[in-house]
């Protein structure tokens, strides 16, 4: 495997060995002098207090590798993906830095030949240990890295999207300033992501990805006066343009998530799409009906009757003009509904619950 470290991981791994060959060292002369090491540890009592030396060293390097605690103030994810790539290459070494204390404790005859086996299930066991530390660490990190991308990404939205107005009177051709802005980030995000391995850097994508539809479908569902999202205050008004815009949103998300080439990372974005796709869909009245749930279900599988219901209340039907916009074709084929189409589908809505 192929790791990019910085300089500091070669300096952290032979200061380490350093120290362990001091550690040996002394407790070789002590048992020279007559010393002797109590028997708890499996196999060389003096081999085993080295190994236990390795494994604290070690634990205090990958803590001492973070030097981050400011890192989410600054934003720097760069920075925190690098010190998680340092770890992790630095856990990776360390199999050859413990066998190689172990061929030299052997060397130099701290081990004697009928300690030999118990020695070496020892050594495995402090390296199982020093392994987990840094496991710890580097799943601190990369909750760190999460941290700050989430961190920028509310503040991007809620910046943005601050007395917003989603009554549009008219559909947008281009997604919104917003959804550009948030796309540009997690651009700039997934491609200093290199240092990562393919799995953490996959699930980065799922979980920055599906924080960004959260935030939205939170803001188009939860009730203007629920103080679940107490940043930014959810859309208390909406029209079907306001609908058919976020939708367009929806689909320029879900097409730069497919061209990262993460699988199924565009399916973050599903239950927002089903949520827009069936409020401009003509037939919503129809589908909504308790008889053709299995055809609903069929075509917006993640639709949430509770969260269209929500959004729905916000609904601000059409008027004159917007009827004469309907007559003239400029409307399309997006559904838009006055009032009492959208009692109905309230009605049809709170019969199934």
């Amino acid at each position: 495997e192929f790791y990019t470290f910085s300089q500091s991981v070669p300096v952290v791994i032979r200061s380490i060995h350093a120290r362990a060959i001091a550690c040996a060292a002394f407790a070789l002369s002590q048992e020279e002098l007559g010393q002797h090491f109590p028997s708890q540890k499996k196999g060389s009592g003096a081999a085993g207090y080295v190994l236990d030396c390795v494994e604290a060293c070690v634990s205090v390097a990958a803590v001492g590798m973070q030097d981050g605690e400011n890192l989410v103030d600054e934003g720097a994810v760069d920075k925190a993906v690098q010190i998680m790539a340092n770890i992790s290459a630095f856990q990776h070494s360390l199999p050859r830095l413990f066998g190689s204390l172990m061929r030299g404790m052997c060397h130099v005859g701290m081990i004697r030949a009928d300690q030999v086996e118990e020695t070496f299930q020892y050594a495995e066991a402090t390296l199982r240990g020093a392994d987990k530390a840094c496991d710890a660490q580097v799943g601190s990190m990369y909750t760190l890295v999460y941290e700050i991308c989430r961190n920028k990404i509310d503040a991007h939205i809620n910046y943005a999207l601050d007395g917003f107005s989603w009554v549009s009177k008219s559909a947008r051709e281009m997604p919104n300033a917003y959804c550009e802005g948030i796309i540009g980030y997690l651009r700039s995000v997934f491609l200093s992501l290199g240092p990562m391995d393919d799995g953490s850097k996959a699930g980065l994508h799922l979980s920055c990805c599906g924080h960004v539809a959260d935030r939205l479908t939170r803001l188009l569902t939860d009730k203007p006066n629920d103080g679940s999202n107490a940043d930014l205050a959810p859309i208390s008004k909406i029209d079907a343009f306001g609908i058919k815009n976020l939708n367009l949103d929806v689909e320029e998300f879900q097409n730069f998530a497919e061209s990262t080439g993460v699988p199924q990372l565009s399916e973050c974005f599903e239950e927002l799409k089903c949520l827009t796709g069936a409020l401009l869909d003509r037939d919503l009245i129809t589908l909504l009906n308790p008889e053709n749930t299995a055809a609903r279900r069929r075509k917006y599988p993640f639709l949430n009757l509770e969260k269209l219901g929500n959004v729905l209340d916000k609904y601000v039907g059409m008027g004159l003009s917007e009827k004469l916009m309907g007559s003239t074709g400029r409307t399309g084929d997006m559904l838009m509904m006055e009032k009492k189409d959208v009692n109905q589908c309230l009605r049809l809505i709170r019969s199934q619950r």
